[in-house]
């Protein structure tokens, strides 16, 4: 943080955007929240008026250091006036001792009031940024972007945030975020690696029933339509799993630590998975698709997804059966014949329409 900025502040020359700055510097430790107060002094000390304080003034002053000296490192009987910038000399004529009295009453004044801005900063910070959902944006100002089956994707927000798009993936984003929040909309599956902005959340809206609130951190989202269960797994940072009650309220429904993973079906309570492998997660990036004793259908779904085929099944039987296998660039037809050989499933192929049957 620059002196000149902080100077900015405290003459009141700042912008709104420079106020919320100093404020989230202010409140990071209390070496800055010192370091401030003594500037602030100083500016006091350096632009006091020249002339003597009234007897009234004196006790206004008077009774203000002795309310707040036990809390302050602030004292009339010192001869020092202490602050972070260096120690300033107190003389022992009466007009110097009345002019430190007195910057000494507005110093503790202030340092209160900082105090309490910081205490309240979050609030204040809501109140002059309102809150834009991604809905209220018109159309021309926002982009969509779809990968179709056997197709991947990647983009930069406008945050530079990224995002890699599974197949089968919609994303919808604004021009620019605006607002007190950074709004997008997932139906599918994506990898995001968010920028940080600790004054401005990034909300990620899915096509089921719950958003997830971010400020910073890399997660995995599989939100698709026909999917039986939806799952988020974190991989750093932190992230809250909302549901919206009604318009304006939510409820947080859970809460990640990196390498968890939530799965959500439908109106359930979400199911906590504690050290997941997430880079069996994040596979699908890589290009390799996993199945660890995944039901037939669920089988269907991510090879129709991945190589952009459609399924037709004679046989539902076939759907009992379960696969454990791992495919990186084959084929569909190599992939079949695998399947073909460790499972009690038939296949043809007919111009990228293949039809499953139960082996006689």
């Amino acid at each position: 943080m620059t002196k000149n900025l902080l100077l900015k502040f405290i003459t009141g020359a700042a912008q709104e955007s420079e106020k919320r700055a100093v404020l989230e510097w202010i409140g990071k430790n209390p070496d800055n929240l010192r370091y401030f107060t003594g500037l602030k002094n100083l500016w006091v000390y350096n632009n006091m008026p020249q002339s003597l304080a009234t007897l009234e003034e004196m006790k206004a002053a008077t009774q203000i250091t002795d309310k707040y000296s036990h809390n302050s490192s602030y004292s009339r009987d010192k001869k020092y006036l202490s602050d972070s910038t260096g120690g300033i000399k107190v003389k022992k004529s009466p007009f110097k001792r009345y002019i430190i009295l007195a910057a000494a009453s507005v110093a503790i004044l202030l340092t209160v009031n900082i105090l309490q801005f910081i205490k309240n900063r979050s609030l204040t910070i809501e109140t002059q940024v309102p809150v834009i959902a991604l809905s209220d944006i018109p159309f021309e100002h926002k982009h969509t972007l779809y990968t179709n089956n056997g197709v991947k994707g990647f983009v930069e927000l406008p945050d530079g945030s990224k995002v890699w798009l599974n197949s089968a993936t919609t994303l919808t984003y604004p021009d620019r975020f605006q607002g007190a929040t950074r709004e997008v909309m997932i139906a599918g599956e994506a990898l995001f690696d968010v920028v940080k902005d600790s004054l401005k959340p990034m909300v990620v809206n899915t096509n089921r029933d719950f958003k997830i609130e971010v400020l910073g951190t890399k997660f995995n989202v599989r939100t698709y339509e026909n999917d039986y269960e939806a799952q988020t797994t974190l991989i750093s940072g932190s992230i809250n799993l909302i549901r919206e009650i009604k318009k304006g309220e939510r409820v947080i429904i859970a809460q990640l630590k990196p390498t968890e993973s939530f799965v959500i079906r439908d109106k359930n309570a979400p199911v906590l998975i504690k050290q997941i492998d997430t880079t069996k997660q994040m596979a699908w990036k890589q290009g390799l698709l996993i199945f660890e004793s995944t039901p037939m259908d669920e089988v269907i779904k991510k090879l129709e997804r991945w190589h952009g085929t459609q399924f037709i099944i004679e046989d539902y039987d076939i759907l009992k059966t379960r696969l454990t296998a791992n495919f990186r660039s084959e084929s569909i037809v190599q992939i079949m014949e695998m399947i073909k050989f460790c499972t009690p499933i038939e296949y043809t192929i007919k111009e990228n329409i293949v039809t499953l049957n139960k082996k006689s």
